[in-house]
């Protein structure tokens, strides 16, 4: 049987295979040192003067970078209805909170860094949003801090890659959401395309013993597939409703304006083999 053994081996297998895959394989000394050093090193990413330029090392306000296809999923297309009370897993600097809050009735806002959690704070209170609490709780131990059936809305932004412990982060997102309540998710994903860049940089650099045998480089930064979304959501209980495919290759050259390239990528990925090329996944689920 194959093993994945953080610092010492098959470190290639660790770069390219999808989540659910890998973490499978890991032994459970790695699976231990797995949360030692996500813990470290998220804090060390996130933190000080990183903290303070998130957003702008993010290239947020820029609509042709990360922001799109955010804003108009978050602003325009979720929860027509409105959210309901939300809980927020991973928020960041709040900047997608405080676009949630605004069509909220309250959130719960996880984001376990404490410098990212200040930032939050003081973005809210900048803008006069008053319906936010920003908790430091993991996501893994997200039910500690909020009741069973009592959420409407879950929102998962970007923040999934960071997380190891998948399964039970959605099997507590069951709990916690309600019988008919929603899920939202945007995640990059995981495809050929990336699978091709990482062993492009394996073959350059990675390969390096000096990079592999780092602890430090094996901190979870894994981009999700349609099927472990899937998967995920059968977890907790959750029936997939859509799963979508933004900022497909080219498109942007194609089509200048993003609201038109959203409708047209909305529409590309329900095409099999075209959507599988989608940089950014998004997904609407609900609770069974």
């Amino acid at each position: 049987m194959i093993d994945i053994e953080i610092g010492r081996r098959n470190y290639l297998l660790y770069l390219l295979l999808p989540h659910l895959s890998k973490t499978s394989l890991l032994t459970e000394d790695s699976r231990l040192k797995l949360d030692r050093i996500n813990r470290l090193v998220n804090e060390a990413i996130h933190s000080g003067e990183r903290a303070t330029s998130y957003d702008q090392a993010h290239r947020y306000d820029e609509k042709e970078q990360l922001e799109y296809p955010t804003r108009v999923l978050v602003a325009e297309t979720w929860a027509p209805g409105g959210y309901g009370r939300v809980l927020e897993v991973g928020a960041g600097t709040g900047y997608f909170t405080a676009m949630i809050a605004r069509r909220a009735d309250s959130v719960i806002a996880l984001e376990p860094v404490l410098d990212l959690r200040k930032i939050l704070e003081t973005r809210c209170e900048a803008e006069g949003i008053t319906n936010v609490q920003a908790v430091g709780t993991p996501a893994e131990a997200l039910a500690t801090c909020v009741g069973e059936s009592s959420i409407d809305s879950a929102v998962v932004i970007q923040s999934l890659h960071h997380l190891h412990r998948r399964p039970a982060v959605f099997e507590a997102l069951g709990r916690v959401v309600r019988p008919g309540g929603r899920l939202f998710i945007i995640e990059p994903h995981h495809n050929v395309r990336r699978a091709a860049r990482l062993l492009r940089h394996y073959l350059t650099t990675y390969r390096a013993r000096g990079f592999w045998s780092d602890e430090r480089n094996w901190a979870t930064h894994d981009f999700v597939t349609r099927g472990e979304l899937r998967a995920l959501c059968r977890f907790g209980g959750f029936e997939v409703i859509r799963i979508m495919g933004h900022r497909m290759p080219y498109a942007r050259r194609i089509v200048s304006d993003p609201v038109a390239r959203f409708r047209l990528e909305r529409a590309l990925g329900a095409v099999p083999v075209v959507r599988h090329f989608a940089a950014v996944l998004s997904l609407e689920a609900r609770r069974r």
